[in-house]
């Protein structure tokens, strides 16, 4: 770019881009020291095949970062310093985009990569420590501008640069942890709500139907009390207290002197 300075940004980008290398001699290098029975890669013919491809894949993703960070510094910036720097951040982008994209799409899924994820393991966890320095560095630059009044042209670079690789070390952080097992956090026990008014339900006042005996309860049930008709206090009709007329006590006529 003719007369543009570098941008912070783009400085952390190509730092990124030359970590690379170092990327692929360590994992060759673990791969090499790491004798363990249980290891992962024990069984992995692959392993440096994709640590090549992962490490075109970063670098692709250094680039659109640097471009993307400075596209926002741009916008954040007011459009201050002509359009030619949305020129350089498009050109950054585009080729960074299509360089991650074709190894990607055309090279990865010819590896066991889906299987045996010990590399894409070692790619986040690379991208992730790089991203979430830069994004450290941009937030005590932006502290610093802060401080010391520099203006909003500084603020608004430290917080593009901060926005942008904060959001790839977010990412990149939680597909490693993904890899590596992490698991969900237990979802916190509620505390239980008080009913309106301050009483807890059930309290207070006994619960319908206690307080008074049950319907049927109480009084005898009908039928009761009383001794049924026809049995009891009183004597049947027809026999009992009176004697059947014709005999008993008067004796019958013409008794008297026959």
């Amino acid at each position: 770019m003719d007369g543009l300075p570098i941008s912070p940004g783009e400085i952390a980008g190509y730092l990124g881009f030359a970590i690379i290398p170092s990327f692929v001699f360590l994992g060759y290098l673990f791969f090499l020291l790491d004798r363990r029975d249980e290891r992962p890669s024990k069984d992995d013919k692959q392993m440096g095949s994709k640590l090549v491809v992962w490490a075109f894949i970063l670098a692709g993703i250094s680039l659109v970062l640097g471009g993307a960070n400075t596209l926002v510094s741009f916008i954040l910036g007011g459009f201050k310093g002509g359009f030619g720097a949305i020129k350089g951040s498009l050109a950054t982008i585009v080729s960074g985009g299509v360089v991650a994209a074709a190894f990607a799409l055309m090279f990865l899924p010819r590896t066991n990569n889906n299987t045996q994820p010990q590399t894409e393991r070692f790619a986040m966890g690379v991208l992730a420590l790089g991203t979430g320095l830069a994004a450290v560095m941009a937030f005590s630059g932006l502290i610093r501008a802060l401080f010391f009044g520099e203006g909003w042209r500084a603020m608004s670079s430290a917080l593009a640069m901060l926005a942008v690789y904060g959001a790839a070390a977010g990412f990149a952080l939680l597909r490693h942890g993904s890899l590596s097992g992490w698991t969900a956090a237990p979802p916190r026990p509620q505390m239980p709500q008080a009913p309106p008014g301050g009483y807890a339900q059930g309290g207070g006042y006994p619960p319908q139907g206690g307080g008074y005996p049950p319907q049927g309860g109480g009084y005898p049930p009908q039928g009761g009390g009383y001794p049924p008709q026809g049995g009891g206090g009183y004597p049947p009709q027809g026999g009992g207290g009176y004697p059947p007329q014709g005999g008993g006590g008067y004796p019958p006529q013409g008794g008297y002197g026959r």
